[in-house]
């Protein structure tokens, strides 16, 4: 491989694998979910470098929180 070859072309696909992923995946959002605490730290930590990550966990972590107090609303109802 020459020197052009990697100007050419090689040299953009190696910053392109550089850039971090805007998803969160799967397995921190349902630790955001199950663990809202956690959720909130994932938000605080990926905020200003990446927003999609952040606001999936900020989203995932309020849905656990709702649905934990809906939980214990019910759970609350049913034993009175």
């Amino acid at each position: 491989m020459s020197n052009n070859d990697f100007n050419n072309g090689n040299q953009s696909d190696f910053f392109n694998d550089q850039q971090p992923e805007e998803e969160l995946g799967v397995p921190l959002t349902i630790l955001s979910f199950c663990i809202p605490l956690a959720g909130i730290i994932i938000y605080f930590s990926n905020k200003g470098r990446s927003p999609k990550k952040a606001n999936t966990a900020c989203y995932a972590a309020l849905a656990g929180m709702v649905l934990g107090v809906v939980i214990r609303v019910i759970t609350m109802a049913a034993s009175h």
